[in-house]
């Protein structure tokens, strides 16, 4: 005995238009805000990295560097003031505080800011290859 089953041409009209079982929008609306996230992100370190080239390409006094170096196989970080340019050096103010830590940075720009008591001076070639060392610039 075999069955046969009619199909009701509605059912049929409504499954092939994609009718039944759509996915509502709010599924999605997370991976959107994520999307969202990372760009902004991502849109914040290109004008981050732009802003500091602008700044080592065009120094003033006062320019804040915040420096990061190895000191007993920890990664320091420190601030950098400049105090006097010339045509061929920098002259820094150096902080007399360090942080092991971005967080530590900031608690010690807003806590420390206007300590700086050493002063370090650099051919504009050695701030060139101390680039890389830097990881931000705040221009007063």
């Amino acid at each position: 005995m075999s069955y046969q089953r009619e199909i009701n041409p509605q059912t049929f009209q409504a499954i092939s238009s994609g009718a039944i079982r759509k996915t509502p929008f709010g599924y999605f609306s997370g991976l959107v805000l994520i999307g969202l996230f990372v760009s902004a992100i991502v849109i914040a370190g290109i004008y981050g990295a732009k802003k500091k080239e602008k700044y080592l390409k065009d120094p003033k006094v006062g320019d804040v560097y915040e420096v990061s170096y190895t000191k007993d196989g920890k990664t320091m970080r420190t601030l950098y003031r400049i105090a006097n340019l010339t045509t061929d050096s920098v002259t820094f103010d150096l902080n007399d505080y360090e942080a092991d830590s971005r967080k530590g940075l900031r608690k010690l720009r807003e806590q420390h800011a206007d300590s700086y008591s050493e002063k370090q001076r650099l051919s504009r070639a050695e701030l060139e290859e101390m680039k890389s060392k830097i990881s931000n610039i705040e221009r007063l």
